[in-house]
């Protein structure tokens, strides 16, 4: 494409035209220079400029192109993430210094391995539209003991979720940074208040005589709309 005038002496094709013009002025008034004055020679300057002057605003004005696009944005319910009140803890329970398998504290509830023998896994309740949700979260987190020099594990989450609270056993996994949706509460009669549960638990690799004492950390998980 071909760029654009900008202005009159971006535009030679144009310029030529108006010095030939001007020096047409200047041929046809030689026939009677016996009689033009520096006057009448002003004149035709001043008309001669004045129409280049034109010409280069409307060429410059022509050059300008306009778009649009629209704008627009949705309002959706208030999306919320409580921990609830009995499902508070991501908790392992009493474990070996010596363990030679792998702890698993499994987030639906049914298949433990190596854990103690009092047990919990976090819920997470979400609340707001019916609408696609992103979830994220800690994909480790470091568990250290209180002492001075602190000795630590490291816990992967196991994060599952289904629209159901009573689902947790068939509750289907939910990927790091995938993509969940609230449904209408079922629980309810009519159904309203669209929701979605999420309970997490975890996996400690085997021990070899680790340092005693209570480990504790931090498990961080965030949701947004699509």
């Amino acid at each position: 494409m071909k760029p654009t005038c900008e202005g009159l002496l971006g535009c030679p094709k144009q310029l030529k035209i108006l010095q030939e013009l001007f020096y047409l002025f200047i041929s046809k008034t030689n026939n009677y220079k016996q009689t033009i004055t520096n006057k009448h020679m002003k004149t035709i300057l001043k008309s001669v400029l004045t129409l280049g002057l034109a010409a280069g605003l409307g060429l410059a004005a022509n050059a300008q192109k306009t778009a649009t696009a629209p704008a627009s944005a949705t309002i959706l319910a208030d999306l919320t993430i409580t921990l609830d009140g009995t499902q508070d803890e991501i908790a392992f329970g009493n474990i070996s210094a010596s363990t030679p398998g792998a702890i698993v504290l499994d987030a639906n509830g049914t298949d433990n391995a190596n854990t103690g023998t009092i047990t919990n896994v976090a819920r997470f309740d979400l609340a707001g539209a019916a609408a696609s949700v992103t979830v994220s979260y800690s994909a480790t987190v470091e568990l250290a003991n209180g002492d001075p020099t602190p000795a630590t594990m490291i816990m992967t989450p196991e994060v599952v979720g289904a629209a159901v609270s009573t689902a947790q056993s068939g509750a289907l996994p939910v990927p790091n940074n995938s993509t969940i949706t609230l449904v209408d509460n079922p629980d309810t009669t009519p159904a309203v208040d669209p929701i979605y549960f999420i309970w997490v638990g975890g996996t400690i690799p085997a021990l070899s005589g680790q340092a005693t004492g209570l480990y504790t950390g931090v498990f961080n998980i965030s949701v947004e709309y699509n």
